[in-house]
């Protein structure tokens, strides 16, 4: 197990880093993993967004309650109006909507259990993300909720407690064109290879 470990970690980042970097490295890559798994939940919100870089995206909103639990995450106002004036982005927005986060032990086994170079690609894939300012969790009130987003948040609005503790909404910019868009996770890996270069593009 401990020659496993020392090959992830030279595999993630390099004889010369530290447990710390290759544990953030999987972290990200759990993070991900966890916002893939996400996407088919997700609904069109602004097609005509933009990347910090300026580059054309189109806006996927993924809703969740907001419970207690996820507002403690945040450290959210107890004020209403507050809350909805506040905002949360890159990783912690993930987190505070309720993406896992691992211990350093818990992340390395992890790790091993996926392999050096998929945690490193997901890990890229996410970096480039939070690099494009392309992630931002806010908290809106059911009644509050833009006529079309109420529209297709749907069965989403009636859950126990949507009412009560509002929805966050965790909106992840893509570069897409709305016509492009597939909620699904093969769909966001093959939409962020294509302009982070990750992978070769496909012929054709």
């Amino acid at each position: 197990m401990i020659f496993r470990t020392l090959s992830l970690l030279r595999s993630l980042q390099g004889a010369h880093h530290t447990v710390n970097d290759a544990q953030a490295r999987i972290q990200q890559a759990c993070d991900y993993r966890w916002l893939r798994g996400q996407l088919t939940h997700g609904m069109v919100g602004a097609r005509e967004a933009r990347l910090g870089d300026g580059t054309p995206a189109v806006s996927v909103v993924l809703p969740f309650v907001a419970s207690p639990e996820r507002r403690r995450g945040g450290r959210w106002p107890d004020d209403p109006d507050e809350r909805e004036a506040c905002f949360v982005e890159g990783a912690h927005a993930c987190r505070a909507a309720g993406a896992p986060g691992y211990r350093k032990l818990e992340s390395l086994s992890r790790g091993l259990a996926e392999g050096g170079m998929a945690v490193l690609k997901d890990a890229a894939r996410f970096q480039y993300l939070v690099e494009q300012q392309a992630l931002r969790l806010t908290w809106r009130r059911a009644e509050a909720l833009p006529p079309d987003l109420a529209r297709q948040l749907g069965r989403r609005l009636a859950e126990a407690g949507s009412e009560r503790h509002g929805l966050f909404l965790l909106e992840v910019r893509l570069p897409a064109s709305p016509r492009e868009v597939s909620l699904n996770g093969d769909w966001l890996d093959r939409c962020l290879d294509r302009y982070r270069r990750i992978l070769p593009t496909p012929a054709g």
